[in-house]
C-alpha cells in the first residue's frame, strides 16, 4: 500500500503528542530527573513521548549493530549508540510539520538553557535544521552472566540471553563485545518496516533517505560550559523507504497496536522479502 502523506498529516495533527502539532507545547512541561531535566506531561508528570515525521539523511547514519562506536581509544563500546538525523521531507505539508516541530523544539530548548549554548540535539547546515536521535546499545544486566561454562552450568545461574548471544558485532570489536556481553546485553534498534522488526545489520541501508515516524523522549543535563540535549529514540516506523529495492532487512513478525509500546515478540529469526511503498 502507498503512503498518503495527505491522510497521515491529517491524523497525526490531531495528537497531543505530534510535534507537528502548535498545540502541542500547551500540554508538556519540564522536571527533574537525578542528573538533569527530562519533558513530561502536564496532566500527569509521566515522561512525555513526542512524535516527528522526517527524512533520513545519510549524514553521519551509524544504526548497525556497532553504532557510532569508532575504537576504545576514543569511547568504550559499552557506550554506543545508534544514531541517525532527521531532515526536512520534500512533501509540502510533511515538510511544514517538519518546521513546526523543529520551531517547538528550539523553543522547549530556550525554556531551560542558562549556559546561552544548545548542543547534541538540534544542528543547523545548509539544508536546514536536522535532528540527532540516539539510543543506547547495551544496557546493563539485572543480573551478570557467569562468564565460565562452569558457571553458566550452575544451579539457577543466569543465561546469557539468545540476542546477545547473537549479535552481529563486526569482526574488529569481537574482543570488547566478549568483555562486556556477561554483564551488559544487546538491544536492537526498535525499527519497524512492513510490520517486521528490522535485522540490526540492515538498518543502516533501509533506513538511508527514508520517511520515517519517530517516537521519542527528550532529556537535557549541564555540561560544563554549555546545555546538552538529547532525542532519546523509542520506536521507529519506516512510512516510505527511499527509492531502492531492499532484500532480507526483516527480523520478526511485529503485531500492530495503537499503544505507544511495542508488544512482546517471540524473537525467531527469519528471511523475508522487504517491500517497496509505491511512491
Amino acid at each position: 500500500m502507498s503512503f498518503d502523506a495527505h491522510a497521515y498529516h491529517v491524523e497525526k495533527t490531531s495528537m497531543p503528542n505530534y510535534l507537528g502539532s502548535p498545540s502541542v507545547l500547551n500540554t508538556i512541561m519540564w522536571q527533574h530527573t537525578e542528573s538533569g531535566l527530562e519533558l513530561a506531561k502536564e496532566e500527569d508528570q509521566m515522561p512525555f513521548t513526542g512524535i516527528i515525521v522526517g527524512r533520513v539523511s545519510p549524514y553521519r547514519l551509524k544504526c548497525g549493530p556497532a553504532g557510532n562506536h569508532m575504537n576504545s581509544d576514543v569511547s568504550p563500546l559499552v557506550k554506543a549508540k545508534y544514531q541517525f538525523y532527521l531532515c526536512r521531507p520534500a512533501d509540502h505539508e510533511l515538510g511544514m510539520d517538519f518546521d513546526t516541530s523543529v520551531t517547538s523544539l528550539k523553543t522547549l530548548q530556550n525554556q531551560v538553557v542558562k549556559s546561552g549554548q544548545c548542543k547534541n540535539m538540534l544542528f543547523e547546515d545548509v539544508t536546514g535544521t536536522m535532528l540527532r536521535c540516539v539510543k543506547s546499545i547495551f544496557s546493563m544486566r539485572d543480573n551478570a552472566v557467569p562468564d565460565s561454562p562452569h558457571g553458566q552450568g550452575a544451579p539457577n545461574a543466569p543465561q546469557m540471553d539468545e540476542e546477545t548471544h547473537n549479535w552481529p558485532i563486526p569482526d574488529q570489536f569481537v574482543t570488547e563485545f566478549d568483555m562486556l556481553k556477561y554483564n551488559f546485553q544487546a538491544t536492537p534498534l526498535p525499527l519497524f518496516h512492513d510490520g517486521h522488526l528490522v535485522e540490526p545489520s540492515m538498518a543502516n541501508e533501509i533506513m538511508s533517505g527514508a520517511i520515517v515516524e519517530v517516537h521519542f523522549g527528550i532529556h537535557q543535563w549541564r555540561i560544563q560550559q554549555f546545555d546538552s540535549f538529547q532525542a532519546s529514540v523509542e520506536r521507529i516506523v519506516i512510512l516510505r523507504p527511499a527509492p531502492r529495492h531492499h532484500t532480507s532487512a526483516y527480523k520478526r513478525p511485529h503485531s500492530k497496536t495503537t499503544d505507544d509500546k511495542e508488544p512482546e515478540v517471540k524473537k525467531t529469526r527469519y528471511n523475508a522479502e522487504a517491500s517497496s511503498s509505491k511512491i
